[in-house]
């Protein structure tokens, strides 16, 4: 949908109307089995439900939904989760009921049992304004699986009514392919009370957001592949560091995991003028990446992609361009450029850098059960910034 008729959109969709909106999908604990729906009214309804089905014309099932409430809501948010779901299989829904009226009728796809290769995205960083919806434009070309979100999703900032816009904004996106965020600095919010300012926390997007597990961090598996949503927002936290150790370990002990993925918001390298390394990060985090052997670790918060050499202990496993085999070493990219304001890199590009752009864009990767991973760094036009491959 172009910018300008989101914006209308957005001046439609006021309190006075009390439809539904903001509508969002995400994946329940098991992504052949289960999704999330989100989505909000101006006001409370009586009966708040989805109606779904195998066929636009027949949405005989219903899950009813629960209100997900917070301080600061600006409007009823409503929480509906789908189970028994069957794999591979394409669902239609509405969300709404009979007093605030119903969504048009959406669909999404539950992930197969065990796919040959699928597609996925992600990036970083987003926001609410023109390149914004641009990059949820290319990723509706992409038709991928799910995305994933690399944390500072609405920046917000404690204004609340920013993620009502940001909600509104992706929702020709998110509400037929699930949105897999993780928390990025952005989700810490503030805000003025009696003019002073008041930290909240996390409380917004736990609230907004209806994701398997903890919800903070969570794991979730898409054919031979496990993502790792990782809280790097608060990676000092001991609880946070055991649960990722347990997570990873886990993995590495399941044959039917080939890739494993973690995403999550502050790159560990970068060379980004402004910010450079994160050696806490390198000191408390990596070498549990190095000893579980990650395939790739997705990252944002520095608005621009680079990506680094294969790396164990911060030393380059691999000095080649377009390939390299699978465990030999940790990928680590940032792709912070989902359209926010770029940053400028140092002048010195560090010998561990094999690649990097001051640009918006988006990753694409394919997964395969056999034969490699592929990942295409995309601009906004989608000509590629650079693609290579993890062989398998």
């Amino acid at each position: 949908m172009p910018f300008a008729a989101v914006a209308l959109s957005l001046a439609a969709h006021t309190f006075a109307d009390n439809k539904p909106g903001e509508i969002h999908i995400a994946f329940g604990n098991d992504s052949q089995t289960a999704m999330s729906v989100v989505w909000q009214t101006a006001t409370p309804t009586a009966a708040p439900t989805v109606q779904y089905g195998t066929s636009r014309s027949s949405l005989g099932k219903t899950a009813k939904a629960t209100r997900s409430r917070y301080a600061y809501e600006t409007k009823a948010i409503a929480e509906a989760k789908l189970t028994g779901l069957l794999a591979g299989t394409t669902y239609y829904y509405r969300v709404g009921d009979k007093t605030g009226g119903w969504s048009e009728v959406f669909s999404f796809r539950t992930a197969p049992r065990d796919p040959k290769e699928f597609t996925f995205t992600a990036f970083g960083d987003h926001g609410v304004g023109p390149v914004p919806v641009k990059i949820t434009e290319d990723l509706q070309k992409e038709k991928p699986a799910f995305n994933l979100l690399l944390g500072d999703i609405s920046y917000a900032n404690g204004d609340q009514p920013i993620w009502d816009a940001y909600l509104q904004q992706i929702q020709p996106f998110a509400s037929r392919v699930p949105f897999m965020p993780t928390i990025g600095n952005h989700e810490n919010e503030e805000i003025k009370k009696d003019g002073k300012e008041t930290k909240i926390g996390y409380v917004s997007y736990l609230a907004r957001f209806a994701l398997p597990q903890a919800e903070s961090h969570y794991t979730f598996d898409y054919g031979a592949a496990r993502f790792v949503a990782f809280n790097s927002d608060d990676f000092a936290n001991p609880t946070e560091l055991a649960w990722l150790k347990t997570t990873l370990a886990a993995a590495r002990q399941n044959k039917r995991v080939k890739w494993l993925v973690v995403f999550q918001h502050h790159p560990p390298y970068g060379s980004s003028k402004k910010r450079g390394d994160n050696v806490d990060i390198i000191k408390s985090v990596v070498p549990i990446y190095d000893k579980y052997k990650v395939d790739l670790v997705l990252c944002g918060h520095n608005h621009h992609y680079e990506r680094q050499f294969p790396l164990r202990a911060g030393v380059i496993t691999d000095s080649g361009l377009t390939g390299y085999r699978r465990q030999a070493g940790t990928v680590y990219i940032v792709q912070g450029g989902g359209g926010r304001e770029l940053y400028d890199f140092a002048e010195t590009k560090p010998a561990m850098t094999a690649c990097r752009e001051m640009v918006n864009g988006y990753l694409r990767v394919t997964v395969r059960k056999s034969g490699p991973l592929t990942i295409e760094a995309k601009r906004l036009d989608r000509s590629l910034i650079e693609r290579f491959e993890i062989k398998g």
